[in-house]
């Protein structure tokens, strides 16, 4: 249920990215969802790739190049679903730079408020030990 939810709140996010940053366009609600899925497929295998490979500028930069290369795979991703007709469109790369970043944030909020954590309740002390002699 949580990663229906996940999907849910990143193509919210697609939404509100496509409102706030010039540059990108969108379809349906449902394609929003396709592209969804296509966006968490391309994170999980080419930019993780990518950041494998650029771990020596991710490194010198504390990180900051993931931004370079969530907005390649963010345009990569909208490359990808004008081509298999889902009508999501990303007009340049800084347009993917802020629609990613535009989407994590709103993804990231939605998904704090609405999906619980799971948070362990404290333990109880551990019992103790009496020795006899």
């Amino acid at each position: 249920m949580n990663v229906v939810l996940r999907f849910l709140f990143s193509a919210i996010g697609l939404l509100v990215a496509s409102a706030m940053v010039p540059g990108l366009g969108h379809g349906s609600f449902l394609d929003l969802m396709l592209v969804a899925v296509l966006l968490g497929a391309l994170n999980a295998t080419v930019g993780v790739f990518l950041k494998v490979l650029a771990f020596v500028p991710m490194a010198c930069s504390f990180g900051c190049f993931s931004l370079v290369i969530n907005g390649l795979v963010f345009w990569l991703a909208g490359t990808l679903s004008l081509r298999l007709g889902l009508g999501f469109t990303v007009s340049g790369f800084w347009a993917g730079v802020f629609g990613a970043l535009v989407t994590s944030v709103v993804a990231s909020i939605l998904g704090a408020i609405f999906i619980p954590q799971d948070r362990q309740r404290p333990q109880d002390p551990p019992p103790t030990i009496k020795v006899v002699n």
